[in-house]
């Protein structure tokens, strides 16, 4: 008895549940109509507002940091004086540029609009004009305005050719030009930007329209400056990229932009650039490097740099909240050309491969919950949402690209629902009253 009771055949496997394919094809069907309501909240913008807080925090991490650019240089403006009240007279201008051109820098912008005549005397106009004349390159800024009566723009101002819509570019019906005396000659770029709620600044424009044509930035002005561009052989795609090229059509830069014409900027922590020094000292070091003292700054590291010039003082209003802490608008200005120099740019990831990822997550997990249950869809899912929250931050931390979090909670969440209401759906009342 003993061995025929150890012969005994075990017992078949229980069969799968009828309905078992039904729910897994339910599941999936479920999934995929969310998968596609997430991806829709995704590519109309409805989720944009908790993805750039979120974007802002990733900008934030201070890990790898870059250094600071080697091409740039800033003098700031961080002190204005009681003797010494703001606007300043073209004379200190003229002080600080020629301490600065002896030592061969790739051009100097100024980031402030120079456009009244000078507050002290007129004739401090026509000395600053001959040390602009001497120096090599000198960008200034001008302030686009909606009046409708609009000066002659300067001829080195430069326009752009374009293709694609404008409507959304910002636009203005003229502009305060630098004054005539000493910008008549030099490149001139358009200063506006449009801060955020609460004074935040995440994207930069980089293009206006003024008086029917296309015109520059201060920002790709300078940048146009530095790199040999020339605006006239460039061109823009509005809602993709600038194409910058040379005089002889070379690429030097693909910069992205929106339909609003503006880029965002990839902040980095600390300064924008190695060399920095607040502007009465340059004056010093400049004074101080002819009598054959060591300064604390070597001016003669300025050569081949570009220099920036604009305030920086406690004093200035205009101070805009970024990722990286508060900036005054020349920071957040050089942050922006380095964005470009670096090629450092924020990408998306591409739609077409986003949604893919979220097909499969969703119709995979969607089945997976049906077929492994509940318990351990939950678990699979937790995973599956700390491994896109990992790769999100490695993403763009390392390569810059923003792998979307609120869709994919939005999308992981989903899933889950789904998933359990196939496997709680009473299929037999359905089969009941096909019957």
């Amino acid at each position: 008895m003993d061995a025929a009771a150890s012969t005994v055949p075990p017992a078949p496997p229980e069969p799968p549940h009828p309905h078992h394919k039904r729910r897994g094809a339910l599941a999936a069907g479920l999934a995929l109509l969310w998968t596609i309501f997430a991806l829709l909240a995704q590519f109309s913008g409805a989720l944009d507002e908790f993805e750039e807080t979120l974007l802002d925090w990733r900008q934030s991490l201070a890990a790898w940091p870059e250094p600071p650019s080697t091409q740039l240089a800033l003098v700031a403006i961080d002190n204005i004086p009681d003797d010494r009240p703001w606007p300043w007279s073209r004379l200190d201008y003229s002080l600080g540029l020629r301490a600065l051109i002896d030592y061969a820098p790739q051009s100097v912008v100024f980031n402030m609009n120079l456009n009244d005549r000078d507050p002290s005397y007129t004739s401090f106009d026509d000395i600053f004009s001959h040390i602009v004349d001497r120096a090599n390159i000198v960008v200034f800024s001008a302030t686009g305005t909606t009046s409708a009566e609009s000066g002659a723009p300067p001829p080195s101002l430069g326009t752009i050719p374009y293709q694609g819509s404008r409507r959304r570019v910002a636009r203005f019906g003229s502009a305060i030009w630098p004054l005539v005396t000493f910008a008549g000659k030099s490149p001139v770029g358009v200063n506006n930007v449009q801060a955020e709620d609460e004074m935040k600044l995440r994207r930069i424009p980089l293009i206006f329209f003024l008086d029917q044509k296309m015109v520059p930035s201060l920002v790709l002005q300078a940048t146009a400056q530095f790199l040999g561009g020339d605006l006239s052989t460039s061109d823009v795609q509005v809602g993709r990229a600038i194409f910058l090229r040379s005089k002889d059509g070379r690429l030097l830069r693909t910069i992205p932009i929106d339909d609003e014409g503006r880029m965002r900027v990839r902040y980095q922590w600390g300064p924008a650039a190695s060399w920095q020094a607040s502007f009465d000292n340059t004056i010093v070091y400049d004074d101080e490097l002819q009598q054959g003292i060591k300064p604390a700054q070597d001016p003669r590291d300025l050569v081949g740099r570009q220099v920036w010039i604009g305030r920086t003082d406690p004093a200035l209003l205009e101070r805009f909240h970024t990722p990286v802490g508060t900036l005054s608008l020349v920071e957040v200005e050089m942050q922006a050309e380095r964005t470009i120099l670096d090629q450092d740019y924020v990408r998306p990831l591409p739609p077409m491969i986003l949604a893919v990822l979220y097909l499969l997550v969703g119709i995979g997990g969607a089945s997976l919950i049906v077929r492994i249950g509940p318990i351990h869809g939950t678990a699979l899912l937790a995973v599956t949402a700390a491994f896109w929250f990992e790769s999100a931050v490695l993403a763009f931390r390392i390569y810059n690209v923003i792998l979307p979090l609120p869709s994919f909670a939005m999308l992981i969440f989903g899933v889950y629902v789904m998933g359990l209401l196939a496997i709680v759906w009473d299929l037999d009342a359905e089969a009941g009253q096909d019957e």
